[in-house]
């Protein structure tokens, strides 16, 4: 016999079933309840108790879970674990013997939340929505709250157009369709450390997609219509959104499209080694560019300034247009005083009207909502003067009259924290009444008390109260003879008779029934005023993203008055010119410590092989002419004492080591991969960042594919490149190539040790001074003094060679090695003088294979020592 499956588990099982890859929350009674594996995932991540509860088919249930009042502390750490979590609550009052009627009244994932406590204030949250189509990929980009939504799409098979997408973005949840081999592209998501959801087609709600998409403006569906990848991510996206947010997704009426080429490109590996976003090491927003430029007033603001700097204009007039801001902002420190004064009344109205669209804020956004729009017209009032600035004026013409709402708000919401009230005292009669005989009950009661003294002369009458019989009169024996007839007799006491009044029950009817529905006429109210307030959520809305764009300048303003930064020019010309530029980090942290630079690149030096000791400053310089590029093409200023520089289509940089286990990738092989992108992406507009390259292999493939990559990039793509290398041999190419230029990071030699100038400057470095980095770490003395016997071995075997380049041979032992003699010695210097014979500039991979191969087979002819 088929063991027998209980009423709670049946209905728990069915809604289970409807949202397989949620944890389900199942209330019961006072708390939230997780079962079966659910359950034990729960236990594991939050460090909660595993219990049982039952059995089902013979087997004891798993079962954990907490109050239903601790919901605010346990969610937030479950969707910031990546969980997708469905509530499902109890509909009505539990009665015995009758199951309860259950059902799932919220889905809460990472893309789709609008909660103060689970957004972080500075980051917009956004859904990514991807469809693979065979004509081309479907990108689109939702922040629910806020009722944005971008789109674009990519060609077929740009896996690394798609990721440099996703790092734009940074979503908190990516969905892909439940289509035949998606699962390449969710391991491809995950790998990358996003949150993937599958959407499941509904046919049910193809009405209702077909609605939305009349609410779009024909220019918006045409556009969608012409992309299929575009229109089926659309599709997706709409689908899955109105299954758990509907009234969020009919919120979004607008799509703004763009093309990628319509930003300054930043890869993944860009954004990750300039640290822009998220630090390399840290992971965290401590010590990157949008921490330092992140001024701004407001969370809003915050989050444009953030979307901003991975999304830099290529549109010269738009530049010029923010900079004008800051510039009159920096020269009118009242005026930017002022400013920032208004904006702190405006807080985050952005999120805020946001949860009153999605009919999800809490009567403390609605005051906030009321305060916001009192700072609005102050705002206004301080640029009015400045409408001649285009971008001023764009923006206060977003800004409407919301003084009706204002008022409205004004009138009608109570906000004294002193007492609970929703609705403000004179708004409704009917909640003025209730609230009269809520409040002032005990007040009728003694009135009645006084009254009944009076009528009866019975002056020790008492009208008292418990719990069972409710309101009564109380009367002592010896004055039952006054009792009036209408008295209707409770209850007979030692010494005391308690009695009712027709006037008594009513009165305390009166006030039971007030104290019952003031909630629900307040609520009645409270609707109505929500109703009148969502007429105007589409115009503030406008008005929120015009005063974030304000703020973001603000925020840019306040760090180029703080730290002196200049307004760059954008020169139509191809050509890099920055005098005394410095790293806005380091500029920051060190001031007048730190060591200012010049960059010149143009048609005459295009390309730059910079030399010189490790710790010396070349990577901070190739990084701070990287981000002085963003940084200008956001529209800020720049750490430079003078800046001309042209519109760059991407900038790519290749720094650094690391290998990636996950994919089974080597150092070796992801810095080829790195390599292999920036040739095939990179173009004549672009700037090329490289800090060596071809030193995960040996010496002499390493300098062959250094110097093939470099003059690729010089040759074939013709972009502005600064080449950072420890191969001394590449600074040989600018006899050969008269726009490749030597500098080097100067450095000093002394008694104590090498001190570096960190100073860019002309030249070739004498050396990379390698050992005397090795002595800063510390490392042990007979290893520094074995190295640099190992150095004048090679030095006397070959000079030049040795000038131009350290080479590295294994330690076998910590002892003094005696140096090569005899037959050794000679073939070692047959070897170099073989090596003299070849030009490097014309030998092909395939001749350098040939050339080591031969030299392994000498060498294999007698024992190395």
């Amino acid at each position: 016999m088929q063991p027998k499956t209980t009423p709670l588990m049946q209905q728990y099982f069915a809604l289970k079933q409807q949202y397989a890859d949620a944890l389900l929350l199942f209330q019961v009674g006072d708390f939230y309840e997780l079962f079966f594996d659910d359950a034990k995932t729960v236990t594991a991540f939050l460090g909660i108790a595993l219990t049982k509860r039952g059995t089902n088919n013979g087997e004891p249930i798993p079962l954990c879970g907490f109050p239903i009042h601790a919901i605010d502390h346990y969610i937030p750490k479950l969707i910031k674990g990546g969980f997708k979590v469905a509530l499902c609550d109890q509909l009505e009052e539990a009665v015995p013997g009758k199951m309860v009627r259950r059902g799932i009244t919220n889905v809460l994932t990472p893309g789709t939340l609008s909660a103060d406590n689970l957004l972080d204030e500075k980051s917009p949250s956004f859904l990514c929505t991807f469809y693979p189509h065979a004509q081309g990929w479907g990108l689109l980009f939702s922040e629910l709250v806020s009722s944005q939504v971008y789109a674009t799409h990519l060609p077929f098979g740009a896996d690394r157009q798609l990721e440099a997408e996703l790092y734009r973005f940074l979503p908190d949840e990516i969905l892909v369709p439940a289509h035949k081999g998606i699962s390449s592209f969710i391991q491809f998501f995950k790998q990358r450390g996003f949150f993937t959801s599958i959407a499941h087609d509904d046919e049910k709600q193809e009405q209702a997609w077909q609605n939305w998409l009349a609410c779009l403006d024909e220019g918006m569906q045409q556009q969608l219509r012409v992309h299929q990848g575009l229109y089926q991510a659309a599709k997706t996206w709409f689908l899955y959104v109105h299954a758990y947010q509907s009234k969020a997704v009919f919120a979004c009426k607008t799509i703004q499209f763009y093309e990628p080429e319509d930003f300054l490109l930043l890869d993944t590996t860009t954004l990750k080694n300039l640290d822009i976003i998220k630090h390399s090491v840290t992971g965290t927003r401590k010590h990157t560019l949008l921490n330092f430029m992140d001024r701004a007033i407001t969370p809003m603001g915050s989050r444009m300034i953030k979307l901003w700097l991975v999304r830099p204009l290529r549109q010269k007039d738009h530049i010029i247009a923010r900079q004008e801001v800051i510039a009159t902002f920096v020269e009118n420190p009242k005026l930017l005083a002022q400013v920032q004064q208004a904006l702190l009344a405006c807080a985050d109205v952005e999120r805020v009207i946001g949860r009153i669209a999605l009919d999800k804020a809490p009567v403390s956004d609605y005051l906030a909502l009321k305060n916001m729009l009192h700072a609005m017209p102050q705002l206004v009032n301080i640029l009015q003067s400045y409408r001649s600035i285009a971008f001023i004026d764009a923006c206060l013409q977003r800004i409407s009259d919301f003084s009706h709402i204002q008022n409205v708000l004004e009138k009608s919401l109570h906000d004294d924290v002193a007492k609970s009230w929703v609705i403000k005292q004179g708004f409704s009669k009917d909640v003025d009444l209730a609230r009269d005989l809520a409040e002032n009950g005990a007040t009728k009661i003694l009135e009645l008390e006084v009254q009944e003294q009076k009528r009866t002369g019975i002056n020790s009458l008492k009208i008292r109260y418990n719990g069972v019989q409710g309101y009564y009169i109380e009367i002592t024996k010896t004055n039952l003879a006054s009792v009036p007839s209408e008295y209707i007799r409770l209850q007979t006491l030692v010494g005391k008779e308690r009695f009712i009044t027709k006037e008594l029950q009513a009165l305390q009817f009166q006030m039971l029934q007030a104290q019952q529905s003031i909630a629900q006429l307040e609520k009645q109210v409270f609707e109505s005023i929500k109703q009148e307030i969502k007429h105007g959520v589409h115009a503030i809305k406008i008005a929120a993203q015009a005063i974030a764009r304000i703020d973001a300048l603000v925020g840019f303003a306040r760090v180029a008055a703080e730290f002196g930064y200049v307004r760059p020019e954008i020169s139509n010309e191809q050509s890099i010119t920055i005098e005394q530029g410095k790293h806005p980090l380091f500029d920051a942290q060190l001031a007048e410590k730190c060591i200012a630079n010049d960059t010149k690149l143009d048609a005459m030096q295009s390309l730059i092989v910079l030399t010189g000791p490790n710790m010396g400053g070349k990577s901070t310089y190739l990084r701070q002419v990287a981000l002085i590029s963003i940084l200008a093409q956001c529209g800020s200023f720049v750490p430079v004492k003078r800046a001309q520089l042209p519109l760059l289509d991407r900038i790519f940089t290749r720094i650094g080591a690391g290998d990636n286990i996950a994919e089974g990738k080597s150092t070796f092989l992801l810095e080829m991969e790195e390599a292999a992108y920036i040739c095939k992406q990179a173009t004549s507009q672009s700037l090329v960042i490289v800090d060596e390259i071809g030193r995960g292999t040996s010496t002499f493939d390493g300098i062959a594919i250094a110097q093939a990559v470099l003059e690729y990039l010089y040759v074939q793509i013709q972009c502005k490149c600064l080449f950072a290398t420890h191969y001394h041999e590449l600074t040989q190419l600018c006899n050969q190539y008269p726009a490749i230029a030597n500098y080097y990071a100067a450095s000093k030699q002394t008694e104590q040790g090498i001190v570096f100038l960190h100073k860019i400057v002309p030249g070739i470095a004498q050396g990379s001074f390698g050992i005397e980095v090795a002595k800063l770490a510390q490392l042990p003395a007979a290893i520094i003094k074995r190295a640099q016997i190992i150095l004048q071995q090679h030095t006397s075997l070959h000079p030049v060679q040795a000038q131009q380049s350290l080479f590295s041979m294994p330690i076998q032992e910590t002892h003094v090695q005696p140096a090569l003699k005899g037959q050794e010695a000679a073939i070692y210097k047959e070897l170099f003088a073989k090596l003299q014979t070849f030009s490097l500039e014309e030998v092909t991979p395939k001749q350098a294979l040939d050339i080591l191969w031969h030299m392994q087979q000498e060498l294999e002819k007698f024992d190395s020592y």
